[in-house]
């Protein structure tokens, strides 16, 4: 029987022989068995491998014309590609844990356009007749220090973060948000002595899938970023005649976590602005609560100064995010950005997408033995049931006196305990 495999090279076209059981059934093609070939697997491995990292970085029809020099894919074949991942790699622990007093971490959001929820139809449309269809894409960048790269006297700054590693993913609702930060725990707890970390400061905009993280981060505290001081501020002082001046000694009273003259201060702009700008009322309100909200974020940037609060949230959104899923008009499914996001992740954090369709190989193929296992033993406890205690004595199941079916044998002879 003929069949044709899309590969790297270009595609393969081979015949192979189909042998079928005495007792009746579908053909069995040994060639394919030992190839490792699915019965509808239209690509191999080293081309899914080859469209996905030119995918992850551009588009879903580019990455499907990156398969070879000859041939392309659809780009409904590359969706099924990316929808068909699970994008999870085991840890791998260094031969010695880094051993540092302090971490850091920043969290932020992207919003991306969904496509549909479970169908394409399937959006609903607000009372202001748009479409109800963001999703929340989160962004985790652990990280343990910041340098300036920029030449000694240049008159620009270059940032880079140390020890960078990410974690990407839509994770929608409090379960799923619990599983990104313990994934970020269990890479914490991987790569540094847990006796001698003493704080991880986590930082963002206050939103409560980040708040979260601090019951889950061993040591940490939450610290509110500065980007986002400064959009709320902003926008709360931009009508007044002095906003340089207010400015500088809102900024004052954060800085130096002096609340009661926070409040003193506001209370003046929102009366104020009553008067005289009532439109802006609510967003002068709203920054006041916000900071009020957020206070115990805004406290610990006085009482432990002198560490690193350089904002780069932002940043990190753009390069690891944006570039991919929103900055360009298109539509996606909660799956597709999801796993995108995952493998940009991923790359970004060393990790080759080969590597990753070789574990996943081996997982399916182990999860599906440890299937099979399951229902063995589900059908001998099923007979075992309707068995007296001779039947037991005298049952043999084929197979069980090779040494390495001991764990079967195990299971029989618990009826005899």
């Amino acid at each position: 029987m003929p069949r044709s495999l899309v590969d790297v090279m270009g595609t393969l076209s081979f015949k192979r022989r189909g042998y079928v059981p005495k007792n009746g059934g579908e053909y069995i093609y040994l060639l394919d068995l030992i190839m490792g070939f699915d019965d509808n697997q239209k690509i191999t491995m080293a081309a899914a491998a080859k469209v996905l990292e030119e995918t992850v970085e551009t588009s879903y029809a580019k990455g499907g014309r990156e398969v070879n020099l000859t041939d392309q894919i659809s780009k409904e074949a590359v969706k099924d590609i990316v929808h068909g991942l699970t994008v999870e790699m085991p840890l791998k622990e260094p031969a010695e844990k880094k051993q540092l007093k302090q971490l850091h971490i920043v969290a932020d959001e992207d919003h991306v356009a969904a496509q549909f929820w479970d169908k394409k139809g399937d959006l609903k449309i607000s009372s202001a007749g748009n479409k109800i269809n963001t999703i929340i894409d989160k962004i985790i960048v652990v990280f343990e220090d910041v340098i300036d790269e920029a030449p000694e006297g240049a008159s620009y700054h270059r940032y880079k973060l140390v020890g960078k590693h990410t974690f990407c993913g839509v994770y929608k609702g409090s379960e799923n948000n619990y599983k990104l930060w313990q994934e970020v725990q269990d890479y914490i707890s991987a790569n540094y002595d847990l006796d001698v970390l003493e704080r991880v400061y986590i930082s963002g905009d206050g939103a409560p899938w980040i708040k979260a993280g601090a019951e889950i981060i061993v040591n940490s505290r939450f610290v509110l970023d500065k980007f986002h001081m400064m959009k709320y501020l902003d926008r709360s002082v931009s009508h007044l005649e002095d906003e340089d001046e207010m400015k500088a000694y809102i900024w004052k009273c954060l800085n130096e976590a002096r609340k009661d003259d926070l409040k003193d201060i506001y209370k003046d702009i929102l009366r104020v602005t009553k008067e005289g700008r009532p439109e802006k009322y609510d967003d002068v309100k709203e920054t006041l609560q916000y900071f009020l909200n957020n206070w115990d974020g805004i406290e610990i940037r006085y009482d432990e100064s002198g560490h690193v609060w350089k904002c780069c949230a932002e940043g990190q959104v753009s390069h690891a995010l944006s570039d991919r899923v929103s900055s360009r008009p298109m539509g996606w499914s909660t799956l597709g950005c999801d796993n995108i996001s995952k493998l940009r992740a991923y790359t970004r954090n060393g990790g080759k997408i080969i590597d990753l369709l070789r574990y996943q190989e081996k997982h399916q193929a182990l999860q599906a033995k440890r299937r099979e296992q399951d229902e063995l033993i589900a059908d001998i406890k099923r007979r075992q049931d309707g068995w007296d205690y001779a039947e037991i004595l005298n049952t043999h199941v084929l197979g069980t006196e090779k040494p390495k079916m001991k764990w079967l044998r195990d299971i029989i002879d618990q009826k005899l305990a």
